[in-house]
């Protein structure tokens, strides 16, 4: 979901510290992977039984949640992101969250801000949620995989039934009570051909906020999963969104890769871990204070340690993280001399066929031929709007001859002009002008 994206230069954090830590940001799972739903394609509902065969309820306690609210908020500097993810996080109910907020304003210090992010399906939202989550602005993404016909392929609940008509009723409950949302869209094999249709489909229902996440799942060969996305369909779904965005909706419609490449273009680093130099920054807390290097690499094997165990600020240096950073930072052979290596920075490890674990330099990203494909044709544009960015001015449209817009469509932002408080900021960090680059 849209959220701050840990990065940059180490900085020194918590007023007792005298070694520098890198910057982290960390995920956090109160229910593990129990969820409402059985969605085909979901690599953590399993992780319950795999991990914690012998645990019946998954549940983080007071006292675990206490230990790492106050552990977390000491390492972070002015600002502090909290995320909560699942399975399905709703499931630990509204006083799990009411007492979250109230550890946060505990243990705040002067001069630091608290965000919450949420992701969730959507299906279990009601007015009580939706007057929690606006009172203390929350960030809420909700899972949808397009219009029903494609959302309902493979996310259904555990009776089997569809679940696209609960999940919209949450995105419009949460527009209703005025909860800042955004969408994920998982691409796999249903609705990965159909970039454009998707697309207009959010945007002209006033989805603004939007992130295209490829599905790569391997059999016990290692070879793709039936319903996974392919290289060649990535790279045409998002050439076929970023032609319609760079035509209609630049300035008003956030999307996560375009927003990742721009921001490379202007910062020199992406905002997405995935495409950015190095990982080892995201770790995932499960619901007992297990402590696992990224929510890709929840296995026996990352485990770095428990927050009840060892200082979290102990953990955030374990040698562990710097070996899992490896295999991100040693890249594979096919992308050492790449012309887009700077944009792409080798993808996600889980990507890599064969797994990335085994060192093997011939080794490539499922995903490549997409990337390619999305970097060959999208960059020069986007090299313009980057530079315009750069003169503090709002990226304009494609100087080129565009169809009458339809009538339920936003109008294009206006060529060249400083973006708006509250508008989208024009660098890709995915947070308003006025706190990004207009505060600057």
């Amino acid at each position: 979901m849209r959220r701050p994206q840990p990065g940059g230069r180490g900085q020194e954090v918590g007023s007792s510290m005298s070694e520098i830590i890198r910057p982290f940001y960390i995920m956090a799972k109160p229910v593990c992977g129990v969820c409402n739903l059985d969605c085909v394609y979901c690599y953590y509902t399993a992780k319950p039984k795999q991990l914690y065969p012998n645990v019946h309820h998954f549940m983080m306690s007071d006292q675990t949640l206490e230990s790492y609210t106050r552990q977390y908020m000491a390492l972070q500097p002015t600002q502090v992101n909290f995320g909560w993810q699942g399975g399905e996080p709703l499931l630990a109910g509204k006083d799990f969250f009411a007492k979250a907020v109230a550890f946060q304003s505990q243990y705040v210090r002067e001069g630091q801000t608290v965000a919450n992010a949420m992701q969730s399906n959507g299906t279990l939202l009601d007015e009580k949620w939706c007057e929690f989550f606006a009172e203390h602005k929350f960030l809420v993404g909700i899972s949808l995989d397009g219009p029903a016909e494609w959302h309902d392929a493979f996310r259904r609940d555990r009776q089997g039934n569809p679940t696209f008509h609960r999940a919209w009723a949450g995105l419009e409950l949460l527009r209703k009570h005025g909860v800042e949302f955004n969408v994920l869209v998982t691409l796999n094999a249903r609705n990965a051909p159909h970039g454009g249709d998707i697309y207009r489909y959010f945007v002209n229902r006033g989805v603004h906020w939007l992130q295209f996440i490829p599905i790569l799942e391997k059999d016990a060969r290692g070879r793709p999963r039936e319903f996974s996305c392919t290289g060649e369909q990535f790279g045409r779904f998002m050439l076929e969104v970023f032609e319609l965005w760079r035509d209609r909706h630049v300035g008003l419609v956030s999307e996560r890769l375009i927003d990742s490449v721009l921001h490379t273009l202007v910062h020199g680093q992406a905002s997405l871990c995935c495409n950015a130099s190095r990982c080892a920054n995201a770790p995932v807390l499960e619901f007992n204070g297990d402590l696992y290097a990224c929510d890709h690499f929840v296995y026996k094997q990352w485990k770095i340690g428990n927050i009840t165990d060892a200082p979290l600020e102990d953990l955030i240096r374990s040698p562990r993280l710097e070996e899992f950073a490896a295999l991100k930072t040693e890249l594979p052979e096919a992308c050492r001399d790449c012309e887009f290596l700077a944009y792409c920075n080798g993808g996600c490890p889980k990507h890599h066929i064969p797994d990335a674990e085994t060192g093997d330099p011939k080794r490539v990203n499922h995903f490549c031929e997409g990337y390619k494909m999305f970097f060959r044709s999208a960059l020069p544009e986007l090299k313009r709007m980057a530079e315009g960015i750069q003169r503090g001015q709002m990226p304009s449209p494609a100087q080129r001859a565009k169809p009458a817009a339809a009538a339920d469509e936003s109008p294009p932002s206006s060529a060249g002009r400083t973006p708006g408080r509250n508008d989208p900021c024009p660098c890709g960090s995915g947070r308003k002008y006025k706190h990004c680059c207009g505060r600057r």
